[in-house]
């Protein structure tokens, strides 16, 4: 039987990749996870993984009614210690599609990833915030992206993915210097290729050399959270340790 430790954890896209691997991790640590997703087969198999204690909720991050209902319901649990902001979309159309040169981009597919990768790591924020500012403590760990071995770099065919991973960083600089003085701590983290579905099938971990495995991303994320508030690590990329190139394609 689970031990709970008193802290409340949530993350968001809890079903899939690396939000599902952090909110079971969170989960055999003793928090108690507040896992947010869509897809009600995916909820599911997430709330018997986690097993009584935890909750699991179908909200979308990109709806603004959703997010308030998240923040509705955390305030009946009293307080909330870590947001995981980790919902993202790679494309739209299905993950086996080839991603549109930005010419072909349509508005709707760009708007649809502002919403989710943007507005929805705003209002998954926002949710939090409250009860955190309310508590004068709290961890936000917005999950950004590399996008590339050698840092931020626009990348062909991921037009609006680049854009708002970018937009993002910015967001968690603009939030981190208004929250510091209150006792918030917000990261932006820059993982590289992670193991995960969203590059399934695709050669996105050729140029990193290798992709990370979810748990070791996760067990290396919560123990950047834990340094606690004496250490501060701006931006931290967590890169996979790339493997000989010289024997790529043999």
């Amino acid at each position: 039987m689970t031990t709970f430790s008193g802290r409340i954890a949530v993350v968001t896209g809890a079903t899939s990749g690396i939000g599902r691997e952090l909110a079971i991790a969170l989960g055999k640590r003793g928090d108690r996870v507040v896992g947010i997703g869509r897809n009600p087969a995916r909820l599911q198999s997430l709330r018997e993984d986690l097993g009584p204690g935890h909750f699991v909720l179908g909200l979308d991050v990109a709806s603004e009614a959703d997010m308030i209902e998240l923040s509705e319901f955390l305030k009946t649990l009293g307080k909330v210690n870590l947001l995981i902001a980790s919902a993202v979309l790679g494309r739209v159309g299905g993950e086996s599609s080839l991603p549109p040169r930005a010419r072909d981009l349509p508005l709707s597919d760009w708007q649809t990833m502002v919403d989710v990768n943007l507005h929805g790591v705003f209002l998954a924020n926002q949710a939090v915030l409250p009860l955190m500012r309310q508590a004068e403590d709290g961890d936000i760990v917005n999950i950004g992206s590399a996008i590339t071995p050698h840092g931020q770099k626009g990348q062909a065919l991921a037009l609006a993915y680049s854009a708002t991973k970018f937009a993002l960083t910015a967001y968690g600089h603009a939030l981190a210097e208004e929250m510091s003085a209150e006792g918030i701590r917000v990261r932006t983290i820059l993982p590289g290729t992670v193991d995960t579905p969203l590059i399934a099938g695709t050669a996105l971990g050729a140029s990193f050399g290798g992709s990370i495995s979810p748990k070791n991303f996760a067990t290396a994320l919560l123990g950047l959270i834990d340094l606690g508030q004496d250490i501060w690590v701006p931006d931290p990329h967590i890169l996979p340790s790339p493997r000989s190139l010289s024997g790529a394609g043999t």
